[in-house]
């Protein structure tokens, strides 16, 4: 059994040959293709799977794993801290552990050093890359969006809910246009463009609508 992580992110040059191989070894081997966008894997491949669906763990699921292994590894905890890492992670249970250790090299397991850790709310600190991005300061946006997803590992899909939030709750008069560019960027991820690039390509595009007035 082999299994493939991140297999949406291979080349449809490296898919085709992979579909090779499984169709040769397909009485010896099963192979396990795990992704985050199926419309980025081949339909030949596709169409030799069983695809299965998973959504996000409840709350509760993922405050009961991140307590077992606190207590397998002897990481002191407090309930509310695990409860706070499974509030900003979303039922996201690798982000969530990653947070987790993160924590971890801080101490105890609480409130405190989770926010330390995370580098405090996401919500916040995506506020402020709006607000960087309509202030046209996009490098700083870009960086920090990049810090939110590649280090905190902050979901695109978490990204563009919580900038939603953050758009309605501070009422900006191009709130139409935000709304609009938000919508345009979150179907391209949906149906397989790359997150990092889009997510990049929506920072620039918020960046120029104050360009114009």
């Amino acid at each position: 059994m082999i299994i493939l992580d991140e297999a949406d992110e291979m080349t449809n040059d490296a898919q085709t040959a992979l579909r090779r191989i499984m169709e040769e070894t397909s009485k010896s081997c099963r192979f396990i293709l795990i992704g985050n966008y199926i419309s980025n894997i081949i339909e030949p491949i596709q169409s030799r799977c069983a695809i299965f669906n998973f959504t996000r763990i409840n709350e509760k699921e993922l405050v009961k794993q991140l307590e077992s292994i606190c207590i397998k590894e002897n990481i002191k905890f407090e309930e509310q801290g695990l409860e706070e890492i499974s509030n900003i992670t979303n039922g996201d249970l690798r982000s969530a552990i990653n947070l987790l250790q993160s924590c971890s090299s801080l101490g105890e397991i609480n409130t405190k050093n989770i926010q330390k850790a995370s580098g405090h709310s996401f919500k916040s600190k995506i506020e402020e890359i709006l607000e960087l991005s309509l202030d046209n300061d996009f490098n700083s946006a870009r960086i920090k969006m990049s810090e939110l997803t590649n280090i905190y590992g902050l979901s695109e899909k978490d990204f563009l809910k919580y900038m939603n939030e953050a758009i309605n709750k501070n009422k900006y008069k191009e709130i139409k246009e935000l709304i609009e560019i938000l919508a345009k960027y979150d179907y391209r991820i949906i149906t397989g463009s790359n997150p990092d690039i889009q997510l990049t390509a929506l920072l620039a595009e918020i960046s120029n609508l104050r360009k114009t007035e």
